[in-house]
């Protein structure tokens, strides 16, 4: 292959991946999600990331020690956390449909917002889920509430509302084409600017977050920590270091000539 054509198809692949969308339980985590002929998981569900941290409760509540109280239709099966320099990233599976609800016991359940902990030994802070929004929110124990009144397992609170909303977090639904023990597999991702968060965490801060659907038929809880720093390089920096590797073609071009 000539220089020239080697250098341009370097450069178009550091532009394509800069703008390119993903999928961060696969490309961050690097959890691809997969069921063997009987319907059941059969991954690896150890994140390739080193930093992140995570918890498993596959067909298993950590609270009572027995599979998800209404079937499979309610079980969480996985949270992970991570981090860099600019935004923490939440990803979580689980058989719930969300963002839409399941009808149970005849009441429409809805999905809990996600909970989080900086520190101070509360869920001092919430972001959004059930309405969509992303809202990040700075809460009180008067802001959460149990978002249905179907009660059937565990106690706790599961939806906020209101609180001092402090920005936006992007959260993402997806919906795998995965069926697990006859029901569908769900996962929302979430990317929030560290800047939001309750002092700002740095390194080896620690947080602490929980999930579960608005009766709390099963919940997932992670403690874990803020790591080392990993710069993602920004999109200008990539559009420049594009930049350079065609001008390196040009000098290139200039001495075979």
């Amino acid at each position: 292959m000539r220089p020239l054509a080697l250098v341009m198809i370097i450069a178009l692949l550091f532009l394509t991946v800069g703008c390119a969308e993903a999928s961060l339980l696969s490309d961050w985590f690097g959890i691809d999600l997969s069921v063997d002929a009987t319907g059941t998981f059969d991954h690896d569900w150890t994140p390739t990331t080193a930093t992140a941290d995570y918890s498993i409760d596959d067909n298993w509540s950590a609270y009572f020690a027995r599979p998800a109280h209404g079937g499979e239709q309610f079980d969480v099966e996985a949270i992970y956390f991570d981090n860099d320099a600019t935004n923490a990233y939440i990803a979580v599976v689980t058989s719930f449909s969300v963002p839409l609800g399941v009808d149970f016991l005849g009441e429409h359940i809805v999905a809990g917002d996600l909970a989080l902990d900086l520190g101070l030994g509360m869920y001092e802070m919430g972001i959004d889920i059930d309405g969509g929004t992303g809202a990040v929110a700075a809460t009180s124990e008067n802001d959460w509430y149990q978002g249905n009144s179907v009660y059937v397992a565990e106690q706790g609170f599961t939806n906020f509302d209101g609180g001092m909303t402090l920005g936006t977090a992007s959260v993402d639904y997806f919906m795998y084409d995965l069926v697990e023990r006859g029901y569908g597999t769900y996962v929302f991702e979430i990317t929030v600017d560290r800047g939001l968060l309750t002092g700002a965490p740095s390194f080896d801060n620690s947080i602490g977050m929980e999930w579960t659907m608005g009766c709390r038929n099963d919940v997932i809880h992670l403690d874990g920590d803020f790591d080392g720093e990993t710069v993602v390089p920004e999109p200008s920096t990539i559009l420049l270091l594009g930049t350079g590797l065609l001008g390196m073609a040009g000098v290139v071009r200039r001495r075979r000539k």
